[in-house]
């Protein structure tokens, strides 16, 4: 063999060497959210939770990890924000999405995604819409029909209500006709109807004052509100001032953490329904409102803890990725996750049920209906 062979030879097995031992490539790892504006609370609090996922996995001494870029983005809760940004990170070639979290923005990103053969895995987004898709995006909680239909049975068979008002946010159309729609079809089977259907849109400057008494023109026995905290909040306060003892209740939306803070004493007694059991004492769970708590310096909600729960299912599903399998085959062989409060378990659709709490505001805290 000549010198030049050897030469060759020894150049290909130090080669070789330098890529078996070489890092391997880091997870690209996108996320969006609505992370200005009014309401950025809720996106921030989604980008917190998956950013403790992203250290604690960086943290993770018990096996080999790849390292995370994480890419974030804000879709400013516009579809064609959304879609912009999500252009953006297909661009830099992500290996998944985590997000985003408001369901008008996912129904406009779950086809992109799925034509991009890009898995997007959903924060809280619950809207019917896009149950039993054979597409590219899964969530970590269920949709709406449950909570809706649970709400409508708790007013009906607990408060005696018949007559209820709405009062919905356009703005999120895609998770507040779908809450609505489901909410009406059970009330109506207890007996009980819709009076008032009050629209409006959070990104207008609406006239809360003007909203609240649109919704209490019908002699109504309580309001039902599909909306933001922050927007909830506002409408409580105006309900309050109009008819201090009218039952109110709001969606899971609202009750992102912030609907105490934000509303203070104008909130009691407001039943609200809920993803997250506060009152959970389980390791799994304690562990990681401490971490949070100690990260960020205030208690998770709903938001945090779905947007931690779906970064992990991520990052495990990339970790256990086969060779020519794509991450939405291998979550799907997986099945079965281990989430904060409860195992996730999708169903052939990238699906899932998680339980509702219904909760009502007493002196400042979360108590959980019997």
């Amino acid at each position: 063999m000549s010198r030049v062979q050897l030469r060759l030879f020894a150049l290909i097995a130090l080669s070789l060497l330098v890529t078996a031992c070489s890092d391997p490539e880091p997870i690209r790892l996108g996320f969006i959210a609505g992370l200005s504006g009014a309401n950025a609370y809720f996106g921030v609090a989604a980008r917190n939770g998956t950013q403790l996922a992203v250290e604690q996995h960086h943290a993770d001494t018990t096996k080999p990890v790849r390292s995370v870029q994480l890419i974030i983005r804000d879709d400013e809760l516009s579809p064609e924000q959304g879609k912009k940004m999500l252009a953006q990170l297909l661009e830099q070639r992500v290996h998944a999405v985590i997000g985003p979290m408001t369901s008008n923005v996912a129904m406009a990103l779950a086809p992109m995604a799925t034509e991009a053969g890009v898995l997007l895995m959903g924060g809280p987004v619950s809207t019917y819409l896009l149950n039993s898709r054979d597409d590219q995006f899964f969530r970590t909680i269920g949709s709406n029909n449950e909570p809706a239909r649970l709400m409508a049975a708790y007013l009906r068979q607990q408060h005696d209500v018949v007559r209820v008002s709405l009062i919905v946010d356009n703005r999120n159309k895609a998770y507040t006709d779908s809450w609505a729609g489901h909410f009406n079809t059970r009330l109506a089977e207890l007996g009980g109807s819709i009076v008032q259907n009050t629209a409006f849109d959070s990104s207008t400057a609406p006239d809360y004052a003007q909203v609240a008494s649109q919704a209490l023109e019908q002699n109504t026995q309580a309001v039902m509100l599909i909306t933001s905290a922050l927007d909830a909040a506002l409408l409580i306060n105006q309900l309050r001032q109009q008819q201090d003892s009218l039952v109110i209740a709001a969606a899971e939306w609202a009750g992102s953490g912030k609907l105490i803070e934000l509303g203070g004493n104008a909130v009691e007694n407001v039943i609200v329904a809920q993803y997250i059991n506060m009152q959970d004492t389980s390791p799994a769970f304690s562990a990681f409102r401490d971490a949070f708590t100690k990260r960020f310096g205030e208690a998770p909600g709903f938001p945090a803890m779905t947007a931690y729960n779906a970064t992990r299912v991520v990052l495990q599903g990339l970790g256990e990725q086969r060779d020519e399998e794509s991450l939405k085959q291998t979550l799907l062989r997986l099945r079965q996750f281990e989430g904060v409060q409860r195992a996730i378990e999708f169903d052939a659709y990238g699906d899932t049920n998680i339980p509702t709490y219904i909760t009502y505001i007493r002196n400042g805290q979360y108590l959980y209906a019997d």
